[in-house]
């Protein structure tokens, strides 16, 4: 008798354990702004060889990001965020190492909104649930990783005599692409948060996209008939420039290389944020283990997991 007692106490106890651990999650909603930079990597870039990853990328374009989430903790390991970014990206021939690029003389800016969802994984050991040891639950770590999907609206212009003039409706390579391209972010982040509710992070993020047009190039000059009837078109679709160490005018004609189609448009952004946690209620405990307590018992004094 005495050893079913003992261990019908040990299971209760068990049950206590994990639930507080897996469950107990009363701070587990967020809302958040953030604000850092962003970068752009696609036909017009700053090294010699187009297109050789994050070292391309022109450090004089960098621009800017804002941003809006939401993020739910829906267990230890792992939470969802969903995304609203405002991120401008800029590219210019004129800063570029290559002398064909150079000769081309194109140039863009794009202010993209992105809507995106991602799953978060956030391994244990990496995790540290009382920053400084002092047996206080007041200041935490925690490192995560993402990967998700999400959908982009962009209208590159380029500037001309003074003005921004919008590429895509002049059809610059005789192609009518959509101002809408699907995305696939990934990246990293970590975060403190300060009494539970108040929360301090930094997070990294790759947007590969599914379009090629972020810049207004992507394949071949075309003959002028091919665009739209905009007398703009010819002038921004070919803006070589003979001066220096180029190739010929004749390498920038009908047919010849505008672009590289065989790689898609991707851009980065690296931002602080700041977030505010919720506390919710869950019906996990009621549900499962109000005998414990009795059904009118209030849960009470349980740490934040995350």
């Amino acid at each position: 008798m005495h050893y079913t007692k003992m261990k019908k106490i040990f299971l209760i106890l068990c049950v206590i354990v994990a639930s507080n651990g897996l469950f107990a999650q009363q701070y587990n909603l967020g809302f958040g702004a953030r604000a850092g930079v962003s970068n752009f990597l696609g036909d017009i870039g700053s090294g010699d060889l187009a297109r050789n990853f994050v070292y391309n990328m022109e450090l004089r374009d960098t621009r800017w990001a804002f941003g809006t989430f939401t993020r739910y903790r829906f267990h230890p390991l792992f939470a969802v965020q969903g995304s609203f970014d405002w991120v401008r990206i800029q590219g210019e021939d004129s800063n570029s190492d290559n002398s064909a690029r150079r000769g081309r003389n194109l140039q863009f800016q794009n202010d993209l909104l992105h809507l995106s969802a991602k799953l978060e994984y956030y391994p244990q050991v990496l995790t540290v649930s009382d920053v400084g040891y002092r047996g206080r639950y007041r200041l935490d770590y925690q490192t995560y990783f993402f990967a998700g999907v999400g959908g982009v609206y962009h209208n590159p212009k380029a500037e001309y005599n003074g003005s921004k003039v919008k590429l895509r409706q002049l059809m610059t390579e005789g192609v009518s692409y959509s101002p809408v391209a699907v995305t696939m972010p990934f990246g990293a982040g970590f975060f403190f948060t300060y009494d539970r509710v108040h929360r301090f992070g930094l997070e990294m993020g790759w947007n590969w996209t599914f379009t090629d047009y972020l810049d207004d190039i992507s394949t071949v000059y075309v003959d002028p008939s091919q665009m739209s009837d905009d007398p703009l078109a010819p002038a921004l679709a070919n803006r070589y420039i003979g001066v220096g160490n180029v190739p010929d005018a004749v390498q920038y004609g009908p047919d010849s290389p505008r672009g590289d189609p065989t790689d898609r448009d991707n851009f980065m952004t690296i931002s602080v944020s700041y977030s505010y946690l919720i506390r919710t209620k869950g019906s996990f405990y009621r549900r499962n283990y109000s005998w414990l307590w009795g059904k009118r018992k209030r849960w009470g004094g349980t740490k934040a997991k995350f």
